[in-house]
């Protein structure tokens, strides 16, 4: 990205949208779990292992934010045009 003759912003992204719920799934899934429960929601809701019902995922409240946009999707196309 420095090397680019003329400056500019790259987006650095997958072009997929996922949800955090939907990557804690997934690595819930590679560890082998046998996937994540849900309950409660924004500062209040709890991830359980479905297998033990123990508690693995808390949201963190300084972390939380209410006015927060729910979905982001970045554009990678000028990334992977210019840089390969």
């Amino acid at each position: 990205m420095l090397q680019q003759e003329e400056p500019t912003d790259f987006v650095i992204a997958t072009g997929r949208q996922k949800s955090v719920r939907t990557f804690i799934e997934l690595f819930a899934k590679a560890l082998g779990w046998c996937g994540i429960r849900w309950e409660g929601q924004g500062v209040d809701g709890i991830g359980r292992r479905a297998d033990n019902n123990a508690i693995e995922v808390r949201i963190a409240p300084k972390y939380y934010r209410p006015a927060e946009v729910q979905t982001l999707l970045e554009n990678p196309i000028l990334a992977k045009e210019k840089l390969g």
